[in-house]
């Protein structure tokens, strides 16, 4: 057959084309020579796509996949979830990917990179301690199912997942903490990854602290002037230094950028990381052996971003039922495809494990949580848990004779999760729970492994506060502030950086599954587990091989609604950054600032600066809130947050444009409220 004529034109629509192609390369090369980080941002775009294929590959089985079990049904339901989340968020960063001119990023737009113009330069060595679960976690013992993921890691990248969704009960079963001693499992070593790519990046592109490292190092910070101290998030704070010595390296650390440097040091802290930092500033004083100039002498300032200071009611569902709001309000569109992958027992089993998650129950009891003050409605108590049956609406007759009616605790302690009486229930006939009646229920409990969690934290603020510093009791209560004042150091500097402005978790409204209660009953209340030298050992079991509670009978009402009074799907909502309340981001703060503050005797100069959530949506940064975002995580990248911290280590003009309190919500209006209501307020720890 002979060949084709080429028609006319070809030619030269083919040199334009590669032209233009030229061209456009060139572009293209003068934008990766002007800014380097693009090349590795093109990079993780890819890995995050091929990582939603993997995912996709798991969550769709095939023949080839023969771990993944979910049924024809469940198949389709996570095609389309996945499809769902493919177009809201890969497929931005796709685009992004491959469109270079348009999400260069411009250093000229970076806050550190003005700040240099102004001669911002390096001065104090900064140390970050990050939060709860943004530090990846590595592989480093583990069972014959995970031996293969050998320091790879088992939380905080694209390869979790996998790992996930390929096996799940090895996932949740080195993911766990022995329940017992709340360290590790026998023959199971998970430790946290080290470096700043411990926390920079949780996966792939969702960037943690990247874009205040990015802007430290616009001003000449690198791993010489800088550290990030990650540790395992999992661990009670007692036990971060029992197994991993870690408030000993943490103090290390600062002494030696004081020593290179001649400076003291900036202690930068998010979320639950700031209350590891008050945890050490006490430790570092008394059992660290510092002395109680320790601070004075090595600290400069500690700039506390969406602290967990008095605790986030979050906690309390996570730990008494297993659910987070986001996931209650789901179950009613994906019920058991969820169950069957991560159900709400198994959940709570897990998070039960993690001391931390207690640490970071709220503080302060009823006398700062109980007068409403936050929520413009006063009531005396204020509830953390209602209950949406009422006593006599329970369950049957056998079964809710046997609820108390009374509004006093127990005292009997507790090895599982129910006894015959079901004292543990305790749910009163006035239908409510108190923020003391709830953490009370929590501790004795334990979520159903018993009441070992009292040896590490206790949560009576005013028993706290009474006891003397070198007592052996006193370190119960170092992470609450309302129970240990700050340290002795006059010219220490404390900043408070966080968002306001979203509704954030509150208090709860719960129902009673009559059917588990019923199942409960068959549990031996005998049941106790000896941890040994090889394995932890159970005298009887509950349904579970490995020796794990029953599933709670308690579940968030999701049906429960009224807009006048911030309720959604089972959760109240006040002020906050969608994670924190704002009573606990910046009550604590308001009265370290008084003047002649017992919890500040040596009258540390403490600024709240907050930022008003203005979320936009960002074509160069998908799927977040935006420079001006107030959100939990977000604001590691909000530019005023940005903006204090580079100046704050630089030392540039931080009296001028730092050392004052910038307040946007009605925080002083609560302050007042609580302060002046006859049951709230530090005045109940102080007599």
């Amino acid at each position: 057959m002979p060949p084709m004529k080429r028609k006319k034109g070809i030619s030269a629509s083919a040199n334009a084309r590669a032209a233009a192609k030229a061209i456009r390369q060139s572009e293209l090369s003068a934008i990766h020579e002007k800014d380097a980080p693009t090349k590795k941002r093109f990079q993780t775009y890819l890995t995050l796509l091929v990582s939603m294929l993997v995912i996709r590959w798991l969550l769709l089985p095939t023949q080839t996949n023969p771990h993944s079990k979910p049924d024809v049904d469940s198949k389709g339901q996570l095609q389309m979830v996945f499809d769902e989340f493919f177009a809201a968020n890969v497929q931005p960063l796709w685009d992004r990917a491959f469109n270079g001119t348009q999400y260069a990023l411009e250093e000229s737009s970076r806050v550190g990179h003005q700040l240099k113009e102004q001669n911002a330069r390096v001065k104090h060595p900064v140390v970050i301690v990050p939060g709860f679960v943004t530090s990846a976690l590595e592989l480093w013992e583990g069972e014959s199912c995970m031996k293969k993921n050998f320091r790879q890691r088992v939380w905080g990248s694209a390869s979790m997942a996998r790992t996930f969704f390929a096996d799940r009960d090895c996932w949740r079963k080195h993911l766990q903490l022995n329940p017992q001693t709340g360290m590790d499992p026998d023959n199971i070593r998970v430790r946290s990854a080290q470096g700043f790519e411990a926390a920079d990046n949780f996966i792939a592109t969702y960037w943690v602290w990247s874009k205040l490292i990015e802007n430290l190092a616009d001003v000449g910070y690198d791993g010489s002037s800088m550290s990030m101290m990650s540790y395992d998030w999992r661990l009670g704070y007692e036990y971060l230094e029992k197994r991993d010595g870690y408030f000993s390296k943490l103090k290390a650390a600062i002494e030696t950028h004081h020593k290179t440097s001649g400076e003291k040091v900036v202690l930068v802290s998010h979320s639950m990381g700031s209350s590891v930092v008050y945890y050490f500033l006490q430790w570092v004083v008394t059992d660290g052996g510092g002395g109680k100039d320790w601070v004075e002498n090595n600290v400069h300032s500690f700039v506390n971003i969406a602290g967990t200071l008095l605790g986030v009611p979050k906690s309390i569902p996570a730990l008494l039922s297993g659910e987070l709001k986001d996931i209650a309000v789901l179950m009613p569109q994906i019920g058991d495809l969820l169950e069957n992958f991560f159900g709400r027992r198994v959940r709570k089993n897990l998070w039960n494990t993690w001391g931390s998650l207690y640490g970071m129950l709220p503080k302060g009891g009823d006398a700062i949580w109980g007068s409403g003050a936050d929520l413009d409605e006063i009531i005396d108590p204020t509830p953390t848990i209602v209950w949406n049956n009422g006593t006599e609406e329970f369950c049957s007759s056998s079964l809710s004779t046997s609820i108390v009616e009374n509004t006093t605790p127990t005292d009997e302690k507790i090895d599982n999760g129910f006894t015959d009486e079901e004292l543990e229930l305790y749910i009163p006939a006035s239908r409510q729970w108190t923020m003391n009646e709830t953490i009370d229920h929590i501790l004795r409990t334990g979520g159903g492994y018993g009441s070992r969690i009292e040896s590490i934290f206790s949560f009576d603020s005013k028993q706290g506060w009474k006891e003397r510093s070198s007592s052996a009791n006193k370190r119960k209560h170092w992470h609450d502030p309302v129970a240990s004042p700050l340290p002795n150091a006059p010219s220490l500097k404390m900043y408070c950086l966080y968002g306001t402005g979203l509704p954030t978790e509150r208090s709860y409204y719960y129902q009673l599954s009559c059917d588990k209660v019923s199942a409960s009953k068959d549990v031996d209340v005998d049941r106790t587990c000896t941890a040994g030298d090889s394995e932890t050992t159970c005298s009887n079991g509950t349904g579970d091989s490995d020796g794990n509670p029953p599933e709670s009978p308690f579940y968030i009402d999701v049906a429960a609604k009224n807009d006048l009074r911030n309720i959604t799907s089972g959760v109240r909502f006040s002020d906050g950054d969608g994670s924190v309340p704002l009573l606990s981001l910046g009550y604590m703060c308001q009265k370290f600032a008084e003047p002649r503050s017992k919890h500040n005797p040596s009258g540390i100069k403490v600024f709240t600066r907050e930022r008003k959530h203005d979320a936009e949506i960002s074509l160069t940064d998908p799927g977040r809130g935006g420079p001006r975002s107030g959100e939990h995580v977000d604001i590691l990248g909000n530019v005023g947050v940005i903006e204090d911290v580079v100046r704050i280590a630089t030392g540039l003009e931080v009296e001028e444009k730092v050392d004052k309190d910038i307040i946007v919500s009605d925080l002083k209006n609560i302050v007042q409220r609580l302060d002046e209501h006859p049951s709230g307020g530090l005045k109940h720890v102080l007599v």
